[in-house]
């Protein structure tokens, strides 16, 4: 099925729920997909601003943002991929996904796996990112449809 809102745009199953947040508009907001098995794709926008003043491109956002993780003491590794950037007059949008481990407090360790598409639309001067969270120790079978879609992902304003 075809989802399109907000000058975003993306191929997702029609057993998906939708879940769009009441605040969510034009230049803000959230959107959360569920699927049947329990897996969540969320997309997440804001007011580009706040990010190109410390992360001129899409690559410097995850690269720092990467640093700050190392930095956290309760993350105890991280390993980072990344394709290469893809940049058009008014788009760039970086797929990549990083798994980390990390000590919840009065509790034990976990592992996260986080697979994404970071985008800097210049035209609407807006942040985007799409992505799920997975345990990297469990099998998952939403994890290719929920990569399919993620892949899928496009503004089009």
């Amino acid at each position: 099925m075809r989802f399109a809102l907000y000058d975003f745009e993306m191929q997702v199953p029609n057993d998906w729920k939708l879940s769009i947040d009441r605040k969510s508009q034009y230049g803000a907001g959230i959107i959360s997909f569920s699927t049947p098995h329990g897996s969540t794709l969320d997309i997440i926008w804001e007011n580009l601003e706040k990010h190109r003043s410390k992360s001129p491109t899409v690559e410097d956002f995850l690269n720092n943002y990467i640093e700050e993780m190392k930095k956290n003491k309760n993350v105890k590794s991280i390993e980072f991929t990344k394709e290469s950037p893809i940049r058009t007059e008014e788009h760039e949008s970086l797929p990549h996904e990083f798994t980390y481990v990390y000590k919840q407090p009065f509790s034990k360790t976990v592992s996260m796996k986080i697979v994404s598409k970071c985008l800097y639309c210049l035209h609407s001067n807006r942040f985007i990112i799409v992505y799920s969270r997975f345990d990297p120790k469990k099998e998952n079978p939403d994890e290719p449809v929920i990569r399919d879609a993620i892949k899928s992902f496009d503004c089009h304003c």
